[in-house]
């Protein structure tokens, strides 16, 4: 009885006080029951700003024009510091260390929808290196001046839409990413790269556009694409004289590797270069075929003459590929294969007893790469992948005995990647540890690196790359050149 007398004491009690309570809440939140319309904040945010509205075509420009691009400005630090010959044979030798890079470069991107489906995109690119002015710009040669202080380039710029239901075309520069691999380029051949600063960043954000006439097929689980392209564009490499210069290079007369001349064709002139690509995309795994005869995105580097001192030129080398790639799913398991075959490269030996022909020779080979990746997603959105390249020359040696060759007949590279974000997302972390050759006997790279987003157009990245001692032809020479480096970033 008791027991019942205070349940119903305490119902008695708490009905008025929830009702209390919930007019309370009520009250609260009446204001947001009021008849307000959300619309008209995103319609006033739609409206044409009454100066824009008086310009010629500003309505027009306002529903059909997008504008973005990014801001930025990041610092490098070299905290080994490297010396480097001078390239110009003067004797003097530049010193590496301290601030490599101090800069301000900025990105604009015009989008512009047009009838039909159709859109253009335009963007622009520039940078300004102030660490020169800080250093003394007295103290680096021309070529490194060129490349690394200041630079005004275009990025893409094209046209593309439908020109019927399953057919799309594409007019311009463009990049066009193949393959599956996050850090090793297999069949993806179309781009050259921008390498002036080997490891800091990935392949995705070194691929420098090319001009061509790309076409675009898609019917159901199919896909096909043809490329023609007329513009010979090349990697962006170190100039002589600067801290990613092989030693060796740069000692021999006539400026082997980065000091050797460029074949100074027109971009434009000769024979264009032919893709094509053929995709299946099904439930749990894809496939992909490819062909390509096209201009090395790599000069060669070649004799041109013997006497009275050896000169030598990086001139184009037009090869063949034929190539395939996949990935296959298997609950967090993702399977990537690529291999592509390469006929009509060029490859250097040094003759120790030279006749005629010089001591550097070229010889035309073919390759076979070949790649394999295993990634794995773990909770929290932790994922670590494995990918592992074997480039294979035949014909290797090849050659008669006393002949050094540079390039060998099998190389391995390995690279293990480890990402993860924290902070709801805000902050990512990315472990990058590169191995050159099956027990990392030709050097090794590693990269930390953090990218933390402050607000939703500002973020700011740092991180530290080391190179690892190997042979000094490669990557391995530059166990010199650890750094540090930062960034920050503002898009719009």
């Amino acid at each position: 009885m008791r027991a019942r007398l205070a349940l119903a004491v305490a119902a008695l009690v708490a009905a008025p006080l929830h009702a209390l309570a919930q007019d309370d809440l009520d009250d609260l939140m009446g204001g947001f029951d009021d008849d307000f319309d959300v619309s008209t904040i995103e319609e006033e945010e739609a409206t044409a700003p009454d100066w824009l509205v008086a310009l010629p075509g500003g309505a027009w420009a306002w529903e059909n024009v997008d504008v973005g691009g990014s801001l930025a400005s990041a610092t490098v630090w070299s905290y080994h510091g490297r010396s480097v010959a001078d390239s110009e044979g003067s004797g003097g030798r530049t010193d590496y260390d301290g601030l490599s890079r101090l800069d301000l470069d900025g990105m604009l991107q015009v989008d512009v929808q047009l009838p039909h489906d159709w859109m253009a995109r335009a963007e622009l690119l520039a940078w300004y290196d102030f660490s020169y002015q800080i250093r003394g710009r007295r103290d680096f040669n021309a070529a490194v001046m060129d490349v690394y202080e200041w630079q005004v380039d275009s990025g893409e710029a094209y046209v593309s839409g439908p020109i019927s239901e399953k057919f799309d075309l594409t007019i311009g520069r463009k990049v066009v990413n193949w393959g599956r691999s996050d850090t090793f380029r297999v069949v993806d051949v179309v781009n050259p790269l921008d390498n002036k600063e080997p490891g800091l960043v990935d392949i995705e954000d070194l691929r420098r556009p090319r001009a061509m006439v790309k076409l675009d097929y898609q019917s159901g689980p199919w896909s096909a694409q043809l490329l023609v392209i007329p513009e010979h564009r090349y990697d962006r490499n170190p100039p002589p004289g600067s801290d990613f210069i092989p030693d060796p290079f740069t000692s021999v007369p006539g400026g082997l590797g980065g000091g050797a001349n460029i074949d100074d064709r027109p971009d434009f002139q000769g024979m264009p270069g032919l893709a094509a690509k053929f995709d299946g995309r099904f439930s749990g795994w894809d496939f992909s075929l490819y062909g390509a005869y096209i201009d090395e995105s790599a000069r060669t580097v070649d004799l041109q003459t013997l006497t009275p001192v050896p000169t030598f030129k990086q001139e184009a080398n037009r090869v063949g590929m034929v190539g395939a790639a996949g990935n296959v799913t298997r609950g967090s398991i993702l399977v990537k294969l690529e291999t592509a075959y390469f006929f009509g490269l060029r490859t250097l030996r040094f003759d120790l007893a030279p006749g005629p022909a010089g001591p550097l020779l070229n010889q035309e080979r073919d390759r076979l790469d070949t790649m394999i990746g295993l990634e794995w997603y773990g909770p929290d959105q932790l994922t670590i992948a494995v990918e592992v390249v074997n480039r294979h020359l035949f014909d290797h040696p090849g050659g008669p005995p006393g002949v050094i060759e540079l390039t060998p007949a099998d190389g391995f590279e390995t690279a293990v990647r480890v990402t993860r974000p924290f902070f709801r997302e805000r902050l990512d972390v990315t472990l990058l540890a590169s191995v050159l050759g099956e027990r990392a006997q030709d050097g090794a790279i590693f990269r930390a690196s953090a990218e933390y987003e402050l607000t939703d157009s500002l973020k700011i990245e740092g991180g530290w790359l080391v190179f690892f001692q190997g042979p000094r032809f490669g990557p391995g020479a530059f166990d010199s050149n650890d750094r540090l480096y930062g960034e920050l970033k503002y898009s719009f």
